[in-house]
């Protein structure tokens, strides 16, 4: 490993360097061969690609951990973690998911690496900026929906159930989703409300009401 372009790659904190950044680094350390070394350098696993321009810096100098939600915020924006993997880091639902799921304005998607598999579901513009919050890692801050934003996108998104009274929106949070209906005590009721005014779901209307009865 060159140690010059390792001190380079270990400004970023993210370990996330794009294809132009990285060309800098390499070419501002007497390389020509651009291409070459970035071929080089994934050979020898210093780098992984994530997608087409984009790669992970692998350290052999530092045992640093590496943020799947950073990757999963600057795989695709914008975007914000939500649904299954929000749910979980929130402690909402009883198992641990890998995958990291988002939202994003943009097209749905998904990206496998080696890293783990990121997908990215297509969101309404008008109810992507809604309850998002901002968490701090050493590497670095992510965006990913709060308890509530998550539950909204999760309830609102999910095709193929009948949801038609308080009663079987809980079947659906206790039976299918394993959710601990005590846990949202505390959430911001604002912002299921300000959800259910955009979106106009008959879904989010039964689960405000639903919230309302076990405040």
């Amino acid at each position: 490993m060159d140690i010059a372009i390792e001190k380079s790659l270990q400004q970023y904190k993210t370990h996330i360097i794009d294809h132009a950044t990285l060309s800098s680094i390499i070419f501002n350390n007497g390389y020509t061969g651009i291409n070459d070394k970035i071929n080089k350098l994934k050979r020898k696993g210093y780098i992984k690609t994530l997608k087409r321009g984009l790669y992970l810096h692998i350290s052999p100098f530092s045992q640093s951990s590496i943020s799947k939600e950073i990757i999963a915020n600057t795989m695709l924006s914008p975007s914000y973690i939500s649904f299954d993997y929000a749910l979980s880091y929130h402690g909402l639902i009883p198992e641990s998911v890998f995958d990291v799921t988002s939202a994003t304005t943009k097209r749905s998607k998904s990206f496998k690496t080696e890293n783990g598999t990121f997908s990215f579901m297509h969101v309404k513009k008008e109810l992507f900026s809604i309850g998002l919050t901002i968490k701090s890692t050493k590497n670095g801050n992510f965006l990913i929906a709060t308890k509530a934003k998550a539950l909204c996108d999760k309830v609102y998104y999910t095709k193929d159930i009948q949801i038609t009274s308080k009663k079987s929106m809980i079947n659906f949070l206790v039976d299918d989703l394993r959710i601990d209906v005590d846990e949202l005590a505390d959430c911001d009721m604002n912002i299921f409300i300000q959800y259910f005014e955009i979106s106009k779901s008959k879904k989010i209307k039964f689960l405000i009401e639903m919230l309302e009865d076990i405040a």
